[in-house]
């Protein structure tokens, strides 16, 4: 099967440079010109299925690559956002101020209520696996976030809990999984060749946690 991993386009948070985190914010115009781009650019291959974590930036843009393949977008909690907490709609400057978060110590034993790398990392692995498993033999799409996307990587790399791929994944960015759960192989990691110039390469600076 492939299984092709897609970031929101971009968010009204991510224009403000908020930590949005479980927080719902819609696209933004430029978001909707990246969801018809990345549409676009899979509308060729045969998708079977889309599925999007049920936060509205990410859902908008699964429906817009649903719409070319006449098929119905599948909401899966497993692939929200990790959430912030106390800190979602707070800007990076307003998170530092009020929680010490220079110390080294994980952001999520600093701020109240934030969810647990651990936590983020069991439910969006599973969700890809069963995903994967499921379409043993065709194309589905799944729209999710940066962060939890880095944490399905990092688990399809093998990776040891609390440590991530050190990547920029930008609004919309392309992930391409073939194989089955057991055996799951990346053959295109964080691609955005259908932007442009639509990209933001700041979007991603620290703290700006989709």
């Amino acid at each position: 099967m492939t299984l092709i991993l897609v970031r929101h386009g971009e968010s009204e948070g991510n224009l403000r440079r908020i930590m949005q985190g479980q927080l719902d914010m819609p696209l933004t115009d430029a978001g909707r010109e990246q969801a018809r781009l990345v549409a676009a650019r899979i509308a060729s291959m045969p998708v079977a299925a889309v599925y999007s974590s049920p936060l509205s930036r990410a859902y908008e843009t699964a429906q817009v690559i649903a719409a070319t393949h006449s098929v119905q977008v599948e909401g899966i909690e497993g692939l929200q956002e990790g959430g912030w907490g106390e800190a979602q709609g707070l800007t990076w400057s307003e998170v530092t101020t009020r929680w010490d978060v220079g110390a080294g110590r994980p952001l999520h034993e600093v701020i109240p209520g934030a969810e647990t790398p651990e936590s983020l990392r069991s439910r969006s692995a599973e969700a890809v696996d069963l995903l994967l498993d499921r379409h043993a033999s065709d194309v589905a799409v799944c729209v999710s976030h940066a962060g939890t996307l880095a944490q399905v990587i990092a688990h399809l790399l093998g990776m040891p809990m609390g440590r991530l791929p050190r990547l920029r994944t930008g609004n919309t960015a392309v992930t391409v999984v073939e194989g089955s759960s057991s055996e799951a192989v990346i053959s295109l990691l964080n691609d955005m060749c259908h932007l442009g110039g639509h990209t933001d390469p700041y979007d991603q600076r620290p703290g700006f946690r989709l």
